[in-house]
This record gives C-alpha cells, structure tokens and sequence, in this order.
C-alpha cells in the first residue's frame, strides 16, 4: 500500500482526536444533565428515560431518613443537646418575675400582711423560689427530653422533607456547589476521548503505512 499523502495523515493525527474529545465532553454533559433531567418518564424507542434523581426521590427520602435517625439522632441525641442547655440564666429571671411582679403585689394588697412585706423579705422569697425552681428542673427537663424524643418522628419528617423538595431548587443547589466538580468531570471527558481518538489516528496511520 502506498504511503498516504502528508495531508491525510495530518487529517487523521488531527480530526480524530477532536472528535473523541468532543464526544467525549458530549457524554460527560449528557451524564451529568441526566442526573437531573428529564423529571418526568420519557419514552426513547424501547427504553424509558429519566433523570436519576428524580426517579430515586422517594427511595432517597427513606434512605437519608434511615440514615439521620439511626446515625445522626442515636444514642438519644435530642435529650443530650437539652441537658446542655444552660437554663439558669431564665430560671433567675422566671422567679424574679414570680416574686416580684406577681406575688409582690398581691401580698401587699393583703389587709396588716401586706405592712410587713418588704424588700428583704421578697429576696428571701426569691431566693427560695430560684431554689425549688432549679431543684425541680433537671427532672422536668429529663421527662421533657424523652416525651421529645418520643413524639419527634424524626425518619418521618425528613422522608417528607426530601419527597416534598423542589427539584429545580435541588437542581440549582447541586450545581452551584458542585460547579467545579462537574465542569472537571467534562474536561476530563474532552481529555481521554482526546488521548482515544489520537491512538485510534496512529494506529490508522501505521496500518496505511504498512
């Protein structure tokens, strides 16, 4: 066989590795459109398409609820996060507002009690109050925790949160995040249907080389 002309084999060398990079990008688009769109089933010949997450919505929705409530709220992970809160601060205020604006009052408007009622006294009162406040507490805030803890359907709400999400809002979300990480994904496309279509030329071109 004759060898080809220069300009064929520079038509090889050069057209073929730009057509599997294109190609290449073409498919990595196309994968990544597809994780989104179509929303709805599509009928394409003899198969049915559409995008994967919406056809897997619901199924992630229990998967990820699975997962918050079994990994992220175990070991009773709302009762601990409520024994860490410091009520102090309030419990001070909440028998402070008890003695001296609600009981206070009242006292002073009882007929010869209300003579003997003053400032050291309501002190005395508020502190005895704060007392049995704090006291009483820690068992409120424990029984408190677990009718929580209880009633919080957690694996629920988040099944219905997921199910519930706008896809377009997902969509926009996803890709705003993931920018970076999608358009290297389509580079990288471009690059090895690059490298495929050059070895696909070379080895063109030896064969009409020999």
């Amino acid at each position: 066989m004759d060898i080809p002309e220069t300009w064929q084999i520079a038509f090889l060398l050069v057209a073929f590795p730009l057509i599997g990079a294109g190609i290449g990008w073409l498919t990595n688009r196309l994968a990544i459109q597809m994780l989104f769109r179509p929303r709805k089933p599509r009928k394409i010949l003899f198969w049915t398409v559409q995008g994967l997450i919406p056809r897997r919505q619901e199924e992630m929705a229990v998967r990820v609820g699975e997962i918050v409530e079994t990994e992220l709220f175990n070991q009773h992970l709302i009762r601990e996060e409520i024994r860490k809160m410091d009520l102090h601060p309030h419990l001070q205020q909440l028998a402070t507002n008890i003695v001296w604006d609600r009981l206070a009052p009242r006292l002073r408007a009882i007929p010869l009690l209300g003579n003997l009622v003053n400032d050291k006294l309501l002190y005395n009162l508020n502190k005895i109050a704060l007392e049995c406040i704090v006291g009483e507490t820690e068992p409120l805030l424990e029984k408190v925790s677990m009718e929580v803890e209880k009633q919080i359907a957690v694996r629920k709400i988040v099944e219905d949160k997921i199910h519930a999400f706008d896809l377009d809002q997902l969509e926009d979300i996803v890709r705003k995040l993931a920018h970076k990480e999608f358009r290297s994904i389509e580079i990288l496309g471009a690059v090895i249907g690059f490298a495929v279509g050059l070895v696909q030329s070379l080895l063109m071109v030896l064969a009409q080389m020999t």
